[in-house]
């Protein structure tokens, strides 16, 4: 990978037709409170929705501060709206591996051609900036949608983590794995064009 966790990438600006993802700041307290604060959102996410603004730059001091990941602020291009976030995580240089995940969006930008953009974003600049081999997601094993849209996108599904982590209400979740590897890379970027635009 051509940029250590911490480095370069990390201040980068992803851009692309429908939104850019900018590098998570203070900057964006507000409006990713506003558009995390309805709970059944969250339903699947390590943490419950953001209860005040205090709460959600606490949430952004954490995401910054935390060892081998970058965060952004997903923006949309048209109106200069916030309307949520996204994260890699566990970045391995040396293994030219990482993880994308913490990605939620506000209710009105769900279901939409957002998200397959923001993924699009993160896997373009993973495979051909950072040079990754690997890109891997973990999914609730009770989140069928976001197990669903990652098959539909063409990630393959690898296995069940069986009480893998520990979130809400003290739940011990199973987790799934997917992952695209980078022979996989052209296929799957072919696929997300398409699902962007509406084919």
């Amino acid at each position: 990978m051509n940029a250590p966790p911490g480095a370069e990438g990390h201040t980068r600006v992803l851009q692309g037709e429908q939104v850019r993802l900018e590098p998570l700041s203070q900057a964006h307290a507000q409006g990713l409170f506003l558009r995390g604060c309805h709970a059944p959102d969250w339903a699947y996410m390590p943490r419950s929705c953001f209860i005040d603004l205090a709460d959600t730059r606490q949430w952004i001091d954490e995401a910054i501060a935390a060892p081998g990941e970058q965060a952004w602020a997903i923006v949309e291009n048209a109106k200069g709206k916030i309307v949520g976030s996204t994260r890699y995580l566990n970045m391995l240089p040396e293994h030219r591996s990482l993880e994308i995940g913490w990605t939620w969006l506000g209710q009105e930008w769900q279901r939409t051609g957002i998200n397959t953009e923001t993924k699009l974003l993160l896997l373009t600049h993973a495979f051909e900036r950072l040079r990754c081999l690997r890109v891997e997601f973990k999914a609730d094993a009770r989140n069928l949608r976001s197990q669903r849209a990652l098959e539909r996108i063409g990630a393959i599904r690898e296995g069940v983590l069986r009480k893998h982590r520990i979130v809400q209400n003290d739940f011990s979740r199973d987790s799934v794995y997917f992952s695209v590897l980078d022979t996989e890379w052209p296929a799957v970027k072919r696929r997300l064009a398409q699902l962007r635009e509406g084919r």
